[in-house]
């Protein structure tokens, strides 16, 4: 068994020296949020930032590299477990439940390539969720880093965001933080991920890309920083641009949910994982990420926001009297999307649909040109 002690370390390749064409994403310093005025100012670079792509960096957050370095130390060290050691708590996509272990098996399309993509989507480590939780002998001795992970991540840039959003919205400050918060029954995960390289071949026959142009099911994805360069936003229709690692710095996007409870008025914005540069293609890629879910009890419908209604797209005498709860929403939507074995990687995907309610899933993701030019020579 691996003890906390000798955990072997994660070292992150080096950076690219490729000249990238990278999205110009704003960046929430979070150091102001605690200072006169700070709040506000934040909830104006907040409106600033989605009203331009819907991605954007949080500064100053209070976690450190250390700690950082420390679960990719854990992700890359679970990784490397016999494979029937991983399978043995392994997602159910026949119910929808993302938690547990996730193998490379899926094929892109009809092309015969296969994914080499693998993740461990850890439940919060909370009472709520006690059911959820799985009991590999290598994450056993590491449980109390990876809960207080967890908490940071809540404390110090999740119910931050949450707030700012609500105030955005000109809805109570907790009213979207509190059921979200740490102890509460949620979907939540941290995910560690790993992306192995497809060889040259493979990744001309799924049009260099590991990951086809897609958003997020829940309310925020958190990424940790990523060294090795594949992460692109869609910046304009068929436009696409590398999102660029910059030390100590967080990446946020928004996703379906918050979309959908703010009746598309925040864009929940597209993203594909392509081929790693010329100068990564041979090292694995390693993340860790947060996914925040919409609470298990927390109602899918559109906020009572003031700001929606006189945008006009909030009426109270419209409400949904009986909407989906986030449970019933998060397994219906990782369901559609996961219980299957081959992906659609090219040409129109399946909407999701859930009773009255519907998500067009099929976006412009052609194939990366400035990747194939950099390949080409």
């Amino acid at each position: 068994m691996t003890s906390p002690a000798t955990l072997p370390p994660y070292v992150r390749p080096a950076p690219t020296r490729e000249d990238l064409d990278y999205a110009p994403l704003a960046a929430l310093d979070f150091s102001k949020f605690d200072k006169p005025g700070g709040k506000n100012e934040l909830v104006a670079d907040l409106r600033a930032a989605i009203d331009h792509v819907g991605f954007f960096y949080v500064k100053n957050s209070g976690i450190s590299d250390a700690d950082v370095l420390r679960q990719l130390a854990l992700g890359q060290a679970f990784f490397a477990l016999p494979l029937e050691e991983k399978l043995k708590h392994s997602c159910d996509f026949s119910i929808g439940r993302y938690f547990g272990y996730r193998p490379s098996k899926d094929t892109y399309g009809d092309t015969g390539v296969r994914s080499q993509i693998q993740m461990l989507n850890q439940p919060k480590l909370t009472p709520s969720l006690a059911a959820e939780e799985h009991d590999w002998d290598l994450i056993r001795p590491h449980r109390e880093e990876v809960q207080a992970f967890q908490q940071q991540i809540h404390d110090k840039i999740l119910s931050p965001l949450l707030k700012l959003f609500a105030l955005l919205l000109e809805l109570p400050e907790n009213y979207l933080a509190d059921p979200h918060a740490f102890e509460k029954a949620t979907e939540d995960h941290l995910r560690y991920m790993q992306y192995i390289p497809n060889t040259a071949e493979e990744y001309e026959k799924i049009n260099h890309q590991s990951v086809r142009g897609h958003t997020d099911f829940g309310l925020l994805t958190i990424l940790f920083p990523q060294i090795v360069n594949g992460l692109q936003v869609q910046t304009a229709p068929g436009e696409y641009k590398y999102v660029k690692y910059i030390e100590d710095h967080v990446v946020v996007n928004t996703a379906e949910v918050l979309t959908y409870i703010t009746a598309g008025h925040i864009k929940s914005t597209v993203h594909r994982v392509v081929r790693p540069v010329p100068d990564q293609s041979h090292v694995n890629r390693l993340g860790v990420l947060y996914f925040s879910r919409a609470g298990n009890d927390f109602p899918i419908t559109v906020v009572p926001s003031p700001l929606l209604e006189r945008l006009g797209l909030y009426d109270p005498a419209k409400a949904d009297p009986s909407p989906p709860t986030g449970l019933e929403w998060g397994r219906a939507r990782v369901k559609h999307t996961h219980d299957k074995v081959v992906v659609e990687h090219v040409g129109e995907v399946k909407p999701f649909v859930l009773g009255s309610h519907k998500i067009n899933l099929t976006y412009d993701s052609p194939a990366p040109a400035p990747l194939r030019n950099a390949i080409a020579t």
